[in-house]
């Protein structure tokens, strides 16, 4: 919905407003309806804001009275449940229709912490107690609104994008954790960036800062508390039939409560099941809205199903048509606002340009289908784990004749955990995502197969999520377009993470897919969708948003010359043409991603210079597309 930024200088200064400003205006992107800003002596707020509800200048951020100041970015989709429960218990006279206002007065009245176990959205906010000098920040429990901080020459700075603070203030891109975001942990972290000192605020966390400057962080919402085993069991004892009108009913009320809205909206539509099923039921519920889809021309194209499910629900489908050649010259300044190398998902630049078009379209809110594949088990591999013993028979087999031999077993097939470049990498973000893996004994009472597909769930919430809801920010945001994601509605996902496997994997005697065979993946969700879709689209296999990306790209070894990697590790000509010659073009094509993030946040060139090095050193091998 927005972006907001602030200062809050505990070190007995002002705060300056014209730095104040130079930080909210880098991010007018994300909120180009209006620029608030306020400043009361060493706090200062600022709002960049895209007016989805209450259009009327009433509603413009940041909010305050004379003891508040609030500076907020999201949607809280209960808020009008929440503003009936505060006119009747303090008799608020409320000025505007906005969620915004019901924020305000509910932090104020109930308080921060009873506030935030009472909205449902997604969120990110400042808010400051100008009669305590105390600062919060908030985050909601997916992370799916952005906010980062870092303590700076004496003063405590936060914004919705790190552009903001880092173009702004003297912080320092970190070589070594840029190096290693080679591996994705650019994307993939909760909490750590690529920049020296600057932090982002944890999802499901509070960041309280007092007049001192001390900062104290807590987590609120825990994904893995949302396990309750009585539900588990309730859900267990249900028939078929039972537990799909369930669920069916938590997600039409999701996708009803998301369509809310002041301003056009629309659906991005892949061709896939659950953006499929998103734009069904929101076309029953809507018939305005608009359906969008990227049509990656070529081997990769889903078109042709995204436009049969249009046809299907009677809407019609605007395409942004995306050729190979686009993601070259897109690279660098899809880069410059992803603020990250593009390694996990380099499908963020064809997202881009359908997000581009729903903007030139006056559409300000699409919603996407992102999460059903973590909450239910849709990507293949998670299912091939079934398959694992007797794909690794011959393995073992072969092993077992190894290990007559003292030592021979081990000098030939070293533990995969022993790899030095994963561990260096880990050690970068401080084994971040390996200490998420904490589970209790929550699910000890089911046998081993059934308690790692339980917990699979929770760990692509704590791990995958987190990078496509980065992408999804920061793409939609690049053109004004705020992204709302159904499947995320906390009911949603505290139903996922106790619903039974069973009803998560199904089983059919089809070959309903080579990776998987006689396993259907998403079995609740295709159930559903085979109510609203045809059928060849609701049992459609999964292919992802696939394109030609970093293995089709062909790096001529002038690129790296007297570039950031080069820079960093002092390397001469002959060491690039080197690595150049003998790696191959994915790993090539990665690294790719790197020096153009490093060349634009480490050696402050501008997007366009590195576009035109990229247009002019790389290519598309056009043969294997």
């Amino acid at each position: 919905m927005c972006g907001i930024a602030g200062i809050f200088q505990n070190n007995g200064s002002l705060v300056a407003p014209d730095l104040l400003r130079a930080i909210g205006d880098t991010m007018i992107h994300r909120g180009p309806d209006n620029f608030g800003c306020v400043v009361f002596e060493k706090i200062g707020m600022t709002h960049n804001r895209l007016s989805l509800l209450d259009l009327s200048a009433a509603a413009n951020q940041p909010f305050q009275n004379g003891d508040y100041i609030l500076s907020y970015n999201g949607e809280i989709y209960n808020f009008q449940t929440i503003r009936k429960r505060l006119e009747n218990d303090y008799r608020i006279d409320f000025k505007t229709t906005s969620d915004t206002e019901v924020l305000f007065h509910s932090l104020i009245n109930d308080g921060v912490e009873a506030c935030l176990r009472e909205i449902k959205g997604m969120f990110a906010f400042a808010f400051y107690d100008k009669r305590k000098s105390e600062l919060w920040l908030a985050r909601d429990r997916m992370g799916i609104k952005p906010l980062y901080y870092i303590q700076h020459s004496g003063g405590f700075y936060w914004s919705s994008e790190i552009k903001a603070l880092i173009r702004n203030l003297d912080i320092k891109l970190d070589p070594v954790k840029t190096l290693f975001s080679i591996g994705g942990i650019g994307e993939r972290s909760k909490e750590n960036t690529l920049f020296r000192g600057l932090y982002s605020v944890k999802p499901g966390s509070l960041l309280k800062v007092d007049s001192s400057g001390e900062t104290r962080q807590t987590v609120y919402y825990n994904a893995l508390d949302d396990f309750d085993l009585d539900y588990y069991r309730d859900l267990e004892r249900q028939t078929p039939g039972e537990i799909t009108d369930t669920f069916e009913s938590l997600f039409v009320g999701s996708v009803e409560r998301m369509l809310i809205c002041d301003a056009p909206m629309g659906v991005f539509v892949s061709g896939g099941v659950d953006s499929s099923l998103i734009a069904a039921v929101a076309r029953q519920r809507s018939p305005e809205v608009k359906l969008f889809t990227a049509n990656v021309v070529g081997k990769f194209s889903e078109y042709a199903d995204a436009l049969e499910v249009s046809k299907y629900i009677g809407a019609e489908l605007n395409e942004s048509k995306f050729e190979p050649e686009m993601m070259l010259s897109d690279w660098a300044d899809v880069t410059y606002y992803y603020e990250s190398p593009i390694v996990v998902h380099t499908n963020a630049i064809p997202f881009a340009r359908v997000a581009r078009l729903a903007r030139d379209m006056k559409v300000k809110a699409v919603l996407t289908g992102e999460g059903a594949d973590e909450l239910f088990l849709g990507y293949p591999r998670l299912l091939t784990r079934r398959y694992n013993s007797i794909a690794m028979f011959p393995d073992k087999i072969l092993k077992s004749f190894y290990r007559l031999i003292p030592g021979l077993s081990e000098y030939l097939f070293p533990a995969s955990n022993n790899n030095v470049a994963n561990f260096v990498g880990q050690l970068a973000q401080k084994f971040e995502s390996q200490r998420l893996d904490e589970y209790g004994d929550r699910f000890d009472f089911l046998n081993k197969t059934k308690k790692d597909e339980q917990q699979m769930t929770v760990k692509m919430i704590n791990e995958h999520l987190v990078t496509l809801l980065h992408r999804n920010d920061r793409m939609g945001m690049m053109s004004s377009i705020e992204a709302r994601f159904p499947f995320l509605d906390e009911d949603i996902v505290k139903f996922a993470i106790n619903l039974p496997s069973k009803y998560k994997i199904g089983r059919s005697r089809r070959f309903h897919n080579y990776k998987h065979p006689f396993l259907i993946d998403k079995w609740i969700l295709r159930k559903i969708a085979d109510k609203y879709l045809p059928g060849h689209i609701a049992n459609k296999k999964k292919f992802g948003f696939e394109m030609a990306g970093h293995k089709y790209t062909r790096v001529d070894e002038k690129f790296f010359k007297d570039g950031w990697l080069g820079n960093c590790l002092d390397l001469d000509d002959a060491s690039v043409k080197y690595f150049v010659k003998t790696q191959n073009p994915y790993f090539l094509g990665k690294l790719a991603s790197v020096e153009i993030f490093g060349r634009i946040f480490g050696l402050g060139e501008k997007p366009d210079d590195v576009r035109l090095d990229v247009m002019r050193y790389i290519s598309m091998d056009s043969a294997k597309i």
